[in-house]
C-alpha cells in the first residue's frame, strides 16, 4: 500500500478528521476536474458559462475551490454541458483512500457521450470474473482468455448457463 494510503488508514480513525479529510478532497477533485473537462474540451471559463448557464465569475469561483456547496442543479447544468454524465454516490472510506491515492490529472479527464457511444461502437461487452460487465476492444478479444458467460437469477431462484 501506497506511504500516503497507510498513513489515510491510521489517521481516518479518528471520524471527524476522516469526514473533514474527504468533505475537503471532494471539493478539491471537483474544482480539479471542472478545470480538466473544460480544458479537455479547448474552452475558455466564459464558453463554459455559455453551454453550462452559470455565470462565468462562478466557473472561476468552482474551479478555484472557492465555494462551501455546489447543488445538484449545479452539476446537472456542468454535466449536461460537458455531455457526460453525473455521478452522485455514497462509498467506503477505504475506497475513498484509493481515490485520493490514485488521482492524476489523466483520470479527471471524461469522454463526452458521442466520443464515448463511439468508442463503445469498437468494443464488445463481456461479463469478467467478478460478474460485472467490461467493455473490451475487439482486437484483444483474440489475445484474451475466454470469459464464461452468466445468465441472472431466474425468478424461480435457480441459475441457468448461456449458450
Amino acid at each position: 500500500m501506497s506511504e500516503l494510503a497507510e498513513r489515510l488508514a491510521l489517521e481516518f480513525a479518528d471520524k471527524d478528521y476522516a469526514h473533514a479529510y474527504m468533505e475537503s478532497h471532494r471539493i478539491s477533485r471537483i474544482a480539479a476536474q471542472v478545470y480538466a473537462l473544460r480544458k479537455q474540451r479547448n474552452w475558455s471559463q466564459r464558453q463554459l458559462a455559455e453551454h453550462s448557464g452559470i455565470a462565468q465569475e462562478r466557473i472561476s469561483k468552482i474551479e478555484s475551490a472557492d465555494f462551501s456547496s455546489l447543488t445538484l442543479s449545479t452539476l446537472n447544468k456542468l454535466a449536461r454541458a460537458f455531455d457526460v454524465d453525473l455521478r452522485v454516490a455514497f462509498d467506503s472510506f477505504g475506497q475513498g483512500i484509493l481515490d485520493v491515492v490514485n488521482l492524476s490529472p489523466a483520470g479527471l479527464e471524461v469522454l463526452s457521450r458521442d466520443d464515448a457511444l463511439d468508442t463503445l461502437k469498437t468494443r464488445r461487452l463481456m461479463l469478467d470474473q467478478n460478474h460485472e460487465w467490461r467493455a473490451v476492444d475487439v482486437p484483444k478479444l483474440a489475445r484474451a482468455l475466454p470469459i464464461t458467460p452468466v445468465a441472472p437469477a431466474l425468478p424461480s431462484g435457480q441459475w441457468a448457463r448461456l449458450g
